[in-house]
Order: C-alpha cells, then sequence, then structure tokens
C-alpha cells in the first residue's frame, strides 16, 4: 500500500472518503459504471453543493481539497512531532484503505473536488439532536479519474449492493460486512451519500426544483461570505443561529433564561474558518449580528498596560471593566437562580472579610486589567521559578485603598508579616510568611494603576520588566501581528514556557507523543473583536514553526 503523503493531503480526515471506501466501494463502483461521460465541471463551491441539499438542513461545513492549502500543513512541526503524527496517519491508511491497495495521492485526490456535510433536521418527531441527518456531498470534478478509482474496487467482497430508482436517478443502497450501511447518488458532478434513503431522495428532489438550502437568501449570503483567513481548509456555516439553538433545546428539561433566549436573537448567522497559514494555524468565527437586539458594541481595549508585563510572561490574559462585567452578571442573577447562587456566595465570601463586593471590590475595577504568569530566575510559587503578577487600572484610587488597607490588616492578624519599602519612588507593601519570603505584594505604578505580585515580590517582577517587556518577545509580538489590533484584549500562551514548567512539577512527566507536538507549538493568541456594529469576531492563532 502507498502512504505517501508528500502534498499533506494524506492527513485529511473527511468521513465521505471514509464512507466511500469503508461502506460499499464496489457498490459506487458498479453505480458509476457506464454513467461517466468526460464532461468539463464547475468547481463544487459551497453553495453549488447546497443546491442538492434539502431546506431543512440548519448547519453544513466544507472541506476544501486544495492541494496548496494541505501542504501548509506538512511543514509545520519538529522531525519527532512529524513523525508521530504520519503514524497516526497510516494507522488511519491501514484502517481504512490498506485492504483496497489505495493510495489517497494517486487514486482519491486526482477526481475530489470538496467535500459539504449539510446536517438535516429530521422527518420523525422524537426530539433533537438523536435525530440529526447528515448528508455529504463530494464534488467530482473529474469522472474519468473517479471511474478509475472504482475500477480498483470492483473486485470487493462480501458487499450487499442493491438498486432502485427514485424521480429517474438511480440509488445505490450499500450493506458491508461491518454493518455500515449508505445509499450513494450522482446527481451530475455531486456524489451525495447518506445513512438513510429519504435523505438521499430529498436530495434528489432538490437537485430536481423543489427548494433547497441554496434558495434562502440568508444561506445564499452566508455560503458566499469570506473570512479573512490564507489557505482555508475547513468552513462551518449555521444561517439561523438562534433558531436552531432554540430547536436543539426546545425538548430540553431546563428551559434557557429569557436573558440567555435574547441574547441568542442578538446572532442572526455564525461562519467558522481554519485555515494553514505560513506561521501556524488560523481559526477565526463570524458572527453576523442583528442591530436591532444589540444595546451597545463594547469598546475596544486600550492594552496600555500590556507593557507593564516582563518579556518572560508565559501566560497572559487582559480586558476592560471588570465592574461592567460584575453588573452584569448581577442583573442576569435576577432571572437565572444559578447564577443568582454564584452572586450570593461571593457576595458572602468577601462579607466575611468584612468586604463591600459591590463597592469595595468591584466598583472600582473600572479601567484596563490583565493577569499574568511569568517566568522566573528563582524562587516563586512553590519554589517552581514561576510568579504570578495582576495590574488593575482605576479611576477611584481612595476605594481601592481602602479595601487594600483592609486586606492587609486582615494579613497581619493572620500571622503575615506585613513590611512596607520604597522601591524606585513607588511605595510597597509585601505580605511575607516564615520560611517562605513574599507571599503577595502590592504598589501604585501611578495614580491609576495598581500592581499586584502573587508568590514572588514586587521587586523581582519589576527588575524581569526592565529587562524586557512582552511587547519585546519575539514569540508575542510574532502572534500579536496576525491578530486584530482593535479588539477587547488577548489571551496568550507561550507553549515553549509551560512545557518547562509542566515538567517541574513531581510526578510522572509529559509523555513523549505530547512532548513532541507540544513542542511543535510556539505559541497560541486569541482575541475578540467588533469590525463593525453589525459582526463580532473570533480570531485564535496557533503559532507552529514553518519547515520554509
Amino acid at each position: 500500500m502507498s502512504t505517501n503523503n508528500k502534498s499533506g493531503l494524506g492527513c485529511l480526515p473527511i468521513m465521505g472518503l471514509t464512507a466511500i471506501v469503508a461502506a460499499g466501494s464496489a457498490g459506487v463502483y458498479y453505480y458509476f459504471q457506464g454513467e461517466l461521460p468526460f464532461l468539463p465541471s464547475q468547481n463544487i463551491t459551497p453553495l453549488v453543493a447546497a443546491e442538492v441539499i434539502p431546506e431543512s438542513a440548519f448547519a453544513s461545513s466544507y472541506f476544501s481539497t486544495n492541494e496548496k492549502a494541505w501542504q501548509q500543513l506538512s511543514r509545520y512541526g519538529t522531525p519527532q512531532a512529524k513523525q508521530n503524527i504520519q503514524t497516526r496517519i497510516d494507522r488511519w491508511n491501514n484502517e481504512n484503505l490498506a485492504n483496497k491497495n489505495i493510495s489517497f495521492e494517486k487514486d482519491i485526490q486526482p477526481w475530489i473536488d470538496g467535500v459539504t456535510i449539510a446536517f438535516l433536521s429530521s422527518r420523525q418527531t422524537s426530539p433533537i439532536p438523536e435525530t440529526v441527518q447528515p448528508l455529504m456531498v463530494v464534488g467530482v470534478r473529474n469522472k474519468i479519474k473517479a471511474k478509475q478509482f472504482f475500477d480498483k474496487l470492483k473486485r470487493e467482497e462480501n458487499v450487499s449492493v442493491e438498486t432502485r430508482n427514485y424521480q429517474e436517478v438511480t440509488i445505490k443502497q450499500v450493506k458491508d460486512p461491518s454493518g455500515k450501511n449508505f445509499s450513494f447518488a450522482l446527481l451530475d458532478n455531486r456524489l451525495v451519500i447518506a445513512e438513510k434513503d429519504y435523505t438521499i431522495e430529498t436530495a434528489i428532489d432538490s437537485f430536481q426544483g423543489a427548494s433547497s438550502y441554496a434558495d434562502q437568501p440568508e444561506v445564499q449570503d452566508l455560503l458566499k461570505q469570506s473570512l479573512s483567513i490564507k489557505n482555508p481548509l475547513l468552513n462551518i456555516y449555521i444561517p439561523n443561529y438562534g433558531g436552531s439553538i432554540k430547536k436543539i433545546l426546545e425538548n430540553t428539561q431546563k428551559p434557557l433564561p429569557e436573558n440567555s433566549l435574547k441574547q441568542l436573537d442578538e446572532v442572526e448567522s455564525i461562519l467558522i474558518g481554519i485555515g494553514a497559514e505560513k506561521q501556524g494555524l488560523h481559526l477565526q468565527a463570524i458572527a453576523n449580528l442583528n442591530p436591532d437586539q444589540i444595546d451597545k458594541i463594547p469598546d475596544a481595549v486600550p492594552n496600555n498596560i500590556l507593557s507593564e508585563f516582563p518579556g518572560d510572561t508565559f501566560l497572559l490574559a487582559n480586558g476592560y471593566r471588570i465592574d461592567q462585567g460584575w453588573n452584569q452578571l448581577v442583573e442576569k442573577a435576577k432571572e437565572d437562580q444559578e447564577v443568582n447562587r454564584v452572586v450570593r456566595e461571593i457576595r458572602n465570601g468577601f462579607r466575611e472579610i468584612n468586604l463591600d463586593a459591590d463597592r469595595e471590590v468591584f466598583n472600582w475595577m473600572n479601567g484596563e486589567f490583565g493577569l499574568g504568569m511569568i517566568e522566573l530566575d528563582r524562587g516563586g510559587i512553590a519554589n517552581l521559578g514561576v510568579g504570578g503578577m495582576i495590574l488593575l487600572e482605576t479611576s477611584d484610587r481612595q476605594i481601592a485603598s481602602n479595601t487594600l488597607d483592609k486586606l492587609t490588616k486582615l494579613a497581619n492578624d493572620n500571622n503575615f508579616t506585613v513590611n512596607e519599602r520604597n522601591l524606585k519612588g513607588i511605595d510597597v507593601v509585601e505580605w511575607m510568611f516564615p520560611l517562605q519570603g513574599v507571599i503577595l505584594s502590592y504598589g501604585w505604578l501611578d495614580n491609576q494603576n495598581l500592581m499586584v505580585t502573587v508568590g514572588t515580590s514586587f521587586e523581582i517582577i519589576q527588575n524581569s520588566k526592565q529587562q524586557e517587556t512582552i511587547l519585546e518577545n519575539p514569540n508575542f509580538q510574532e502572534i500579536k501581528s496576525l491578530l486584530p489590533s482593535q479588539n477587547l484584549g488577548y489571551f496568550y500562551v507561550n507553549f515553549s514556557q509551560v512545557s518547562q514548567q509542566l515538567n517541574q512539577f513531581p510526578g510522572e512527566r509529559i509523555p513523549a507523543e505530547s512532548q513532541s507536538i507540544l513542542d511543535s507549538a510556539k505559541g497560541l493568541g486569541i482575541t475578540v473583536s467588533f469590525p463593525d456594529d453589525s459582526i463580532g469576531q473570533f480570531d485564535a492563532f496557533l503559532s507552529l514553526p514553518s519547515q520554509e
């Protein structure tokens, strides 16, 4: 068997290919026999595939078979990681293709032209999601090459093939010894595959003029919409997002609160895509918003506080207006009992240490905030060389200082040693515990920005920051440049540093196979943004070393 995967397409996890090969390849061969004149065919785009998808579809996905896009995958990673991935590909090939002497690149790639999987509401009355019916639409770009492929499968044994006609279209029902039953039909240059006969029948109806997925204006708009990712591998389309979620949940035991239902109405449709770019994998999701249901689009975060985090920060999250987040949680608690319980517990917890959660804790956190984990040369939490840092911006320093004073007094009353010192003009308060050094410290960088350290001292963090800030870290710089600059904050992970930290913990180390894959990832960055009032956007970029 050939396992040549130089193009990267050998790792294409397409269900349609498995269905063709594993569940009735001989039946498909007999279906194609004699019915394949060579005709120039159009590209099977998501919209072209939608023409044979019934209107009952509520979502669809599209797998690209563009060779250039999949080639990029083969350039990622270390040699060891590539070997581990290749082993998994070979295992898939052995399970699905070995007994049929098939090479994906030689036998399948030349004729396949994109694979769409649509998800249809069942005609039965039992509740979703158990009754969702998948329908695959496999594009056929070269029918002669397709015939040559099925010629190789004509000696397949122990496969039962039954033929019947529906609306003058031939349907093949295939049963194999493993119990996998599928039905197939060729509609011009689109091969439709499904488990249920009636799903194929509805596809034929749509092909012959009945209402289809593509006839819906909102579906057309969504399938034509593009993302700002390069070399797309997979797209997922949900045209009526709110309606689909409500339908799935309508028979659940616990109905959604009114506030959650309102949030569903805010989103009209969703498009998700994954692309293989030179620097790594880019996942992007777009929510097309209903302007009539949106009260206000959140303001972009200035991201000014990033310069305060040291270059050795390996885990970072920043954002804006914790006070607003708390107020929204309080509002939601009025109609959601579970959220109400959480809010009560938070308030009671702070009340036990003589603090009003609303006024003395969250109310003054009305600016930017940032949380970070930092690699240290020495000491840190549990002496592992790791420290934490929190930065909070406020317009009400007085209330914040009063809260800190209360907490410091509480620490002093509970066997902590409180030390006050001045570091280069900054008044710093340190909480120290016998034999463990500084447990927590804090100081005001200016009149609005409070810095808190956990597991390490204020001085160590400040010295580390002077050597390099995270904005000067090459890994963070690269990921930041690939994400929208106007956003609601960053979530960032440096995987090489995380790997080092995990291997310091007592006990078992990371398995070698997982370690090799982890070593291949440089970092992960995530942002949420609003390009305009009608679109909400989520981006996640996994930075991978490319062998180019």
